[in-house]
């Protein structure tokens, strides 16, 4: 038998060092350099060269100096302020409700709560169109009965709603998985001592979940600013930092430019992070104490009351937009009314006719993106999480440099560093693959250090001892254990990038459209039958794969987005 510290050790390191080396080189092409040249273009004007004399900070005077530019940045933080804000007040209170109120049917309610998250955001945006447009079927309905003008959804306040009700979830399971977890025991003390259910809540429960309602309200701050497709639906004349990249790329081609504005974007996310981090490290917050039960729920007539009739208010107004967008996809003629008068297959058939090769290209792009994500993001987790080596800490930190980076400054990165030069990827699907993979590598990375590190070493060590090879105790033990980790991340990975936009808007070319860009286009050309048949066609698939990976898995739909 070998002992531990024979070949095989050395053997193994030596993997892990090729594994370094590898993951070194694939984030400094495809990460490093690209970030590196928007940082450095941003600092000069785009028809002219790299040299000290021409640097400039024309394209961040603009700010100062420019209308639109400032219009177009206070936009962006309001509306992911306001957002932020009112995601708190709609996730908080319904995670209090199922956490801790005896309802029945929580496992429907937290699945159903998770839904907003896996249609793609854009599609959101898009139903409350049909819904509160200018011809949107509750517009009309209202209009005719009652003679009421709504207001226009067009602005800061469509941008809003649907930021609001499409990222609401992420502080409604935080904080949900915050509160199930909390150690029941501190608040049975307080209560023993005489404390009302008003001060409990203030003094004991709310700092507890205090870190997760950070975490979830930083998640919708990044979301939305960095969303190109809720802005582009919904903005209309109403500008926001992700239009303003765009129209520099696609008006002007001016990447300088488009890069300077995606800079200003990091900056204020960066800073996002740095205040959640300094919350988290600046009070001592522990809301997970190994508690065997959970804390007791309310049972009272009148608190269930208001909590069903809460988080079916909720729910309901944020899932039933996405049923105009089923009902629309079968429309055939609309009448003077407020619904439609006849339906058919007619808008899936011309779907099917003329959007086959985006539905094709979609599906291609996120397998082969999710599997190379998966295996890079694996190996380098392994090395992070198992492997003493010099350098693994700066690996945690540049994988995890895509988190800051909204979609579209990513993209804006990848067109600058290969749309020329040495290696040129503009035009094919490797730049979109790339793309993807840096985007979303950071998901299984987490995910798989997070599983890893659940894994105890001894049974490694035991498999060495027995004679096992590195190759054969990672095979046998070390990845089915990480397996559910990984599946996890690959599975929002892959349901992501199906319904992603603001990178891929960046880099497609005709051949490479994809069904997110085809219902963009649809949408511009207010051919609204075919965009809801397209958009109900990806979500089914979407939400299809995360159907899987949970009976796969064993968990419920919340879970998924709770492990990455």
């Amino acid at each position: 038998m070998r002992m531990p510290g024979a070949p095989w050790w050395r053997r193994a390191d030596l993997v892990a060092a090729l594994v370094l080396g590898l993951a070194a080189l694939i984030l400094l092409v495809f990460l490093v350099y690209p970030i590196s040249r928007i940082i450095l273009n941003s600092f000069f004007r785009v028809d002219e060269p790299l040299r000290l004399a021409n640097f400039t900070l024309e394209h961040f005077s603009r700010f100062a100096s420019s209308s639109l530019y400032r219009k177009a940045l206070l936009h962006s933080l309001t509306v992911s302020l306001v957002a932020s804000l009112l995601a708190l007040l709609i996730g908080l209170p319904m995670a209090f409700f199922l956490a801790r109120v005896r309802i029945p049917g929580k496992t429907l309610l937290l699945s159903l709560g998770t839904l907003p998250l896996v249609v793609p955001p854009f599609l959101g945006a898009y139903s409350w169109i049909l819904l509160l447009g200018r011809n949107g079927i509750l517009t009309n309905l209202l209009k005719r009965a009652l003679g009421l003008q709504l207001p226009s959804i067009y602005g800061a306040p469509g941008i809003i709603l649907a930021f609001t009700l499409g990222y609401f979830p992420y502080v409604f399971l935080l904080a949900y998985g915050a509160l199930a977890s909390a150690d029941p025991s501190l608040e049975e003390s307080a209560q023993i001592m005489g404390a009302g259910r008003f001060r409990i809540t203030r003094t004991i429960t709310l700092p507890l979940v205090t870190p997760a309602i950070a975490a979830g309200m930083v998640i919708i701050f990044m979301q939305s600013l960095g969303s190109f497709g809720v802005p582009a639906v919904l903005g209309g004349e109403y500008y926001v930092l992700t239009t303003l990249i765009y129209f520099q790329i696609v008006g002007y081609f001016d990447l300088n430019a488009a890069g300077a504005i995606a800079l200003v974007s990091v900056a204020f996310t960066a800073v996002s992070l740095f205040l959640l981090h300094h919350l988290s490290q600046r009070r001592g917050y522990i809301t997970v104490t190994g508690a065997t039960r959970a804390a007791r729920e309310l049972q009272g007539r009148g608190i269930r009351a208001v909590a069903m009739a809460f988080c079916a208010l909720v729910l309901g107004v944020a899932l039933v937009p996405h049923l105009m967008i089923l009902m629309t996809s079968f429309a055939e003629t609309w009448g003077r009314g407020a619904l439609p008068t006849a339906f058919s297959l007619g808008n899936y058939r011309r779907v099917f006719a003329n959007a086959w090769s985006p539905m094709q290209n979609s599906l291609f792009l996120a397998t082969v993106a999710t599997l190379t994500a998966g295996v890079l993001g694996t190996l380098m987790a392994y090395v992070a999480v198992r492997k003493a080596l010099r350098g693994r800490w700066l690996l945690d930190l540049t994988i995890t440099l895509p988190f800051i980076f909204p979609g579209i400054a990513v993209g804006v990165a990848i067109l600058s560093g290969f749309s020329s030069g040495l290696l040129v990827l503009s035009g094919t699907w490797l730049i979109l693959a790339v793309a993807y993979v840096i985007r979303r590598m950071p998901y299984i990375f987490r995910s798989a250090s997070a599983a890893l590190t659940q894994i105890d070493p001894a049974m490694e060590e035991a498999s060495a001892t027995c004679g096992a090879s590195w190759l054969r105790t990672s095979i046998r033990i070390t990845f089915p254990l990480m397996l559910p980790g990984v599946l996890a991340g690959a599975s929002i990975t892959f349901s992501t990038l199906l319904g992603e936009l603001s990178t891929t808007i960046i880099l497609y070319s005709a051949q490479w459209k994809t069904m997110t860009v085809a219902i963009y286009e649809y949408l511009l050309a207010d051919l609204l039958g075919p965009a809801s048949a397209l958009g109900t066609l990806l979500t089914v698939v979407v939400l299809a794969s995360m159907l899987l990976a949970n009976r796969l898995l064993g968990r419920t739909l919340g879970s998924l987005f709770k492990m990455v």
